[in-house]
């Protein structure tokens, strides 16, 4: 008599499954680029993250981490990218805003110095049926030396944007 067994593993990464994603997108070692993964660690120091909602620095690897999701079958309700820009506002600013706000131009191209690939949030929204926003702080023309460390205006941003984000998620403080 042969007995049979299966095993099947479930392949696709935690991050797809959550309900919510956050990513903090940056650079740490250019300055004020490291905006979005020092929101994440504010999030994750400073409120309690609820199991269905996965919060993570993705660094400067946000493209490969897009390319999973649109490849995969499990998608989360809801993106929030996090990432610093340059658009001529006021150096601290942030603001939300959904990824069909996001500049047209260049979104066939891949810098870290622009929202990251932006041609790819918008197809995650539009044919995968996610809410994709993006956490935007302006923080000026980004540094091209290494230099870690954000200044004091986009420092003070950082508590700013963690407290939109926990309130649009209803995060309680640790």
């Amino acid at each position: 008599m042969v007995i049979e067994r299966s095993l099947v593993i479930d392949s696709t990464p935690s991050f797809c499954q959550a309900r919510v994603l956050i990513l903090g997108v940056g650079n740490v070692l250019f300055g004020d680029d490291g905006f979005g993964p020092a929101v994440v660690e504010a999030l994750l120091n400073d409120y309690a993250i609820p199991d269905d909602i996965y919060v993570m620095d993705v660094g400067t690897g946000v493209r490969k981490l897009l390319f999973t999701l649109i490849l995969g079958d499990t998608y989360p309700n809801e993106i929030l990218i996090v990432d610093a820009v340059d658009w001529g506002d006021q150096i601290g600013n942030v603001k939300i805003i959904s990824a069909d706000q996001l500049p047209a131009t260049k979104i066939d191209d891949f810098s870290l110095h622009q929202i990251p690939t932006s041609n790819m949030l918008r197809e995650l929204q539009e044919h995968c049926q996610v809410d994709v926003n993006v956490v935007v702080c302006d923080v000026g023309e980004l540094q091209q030396r290494i230099e870690p460390g954000l200044t004091d205006l986009t420092a003070q941003a950082v508590g700013t944007a963690s407290k939109k984000i926990a309130t649009k998620f209803s995060l309680e403080p640790l």
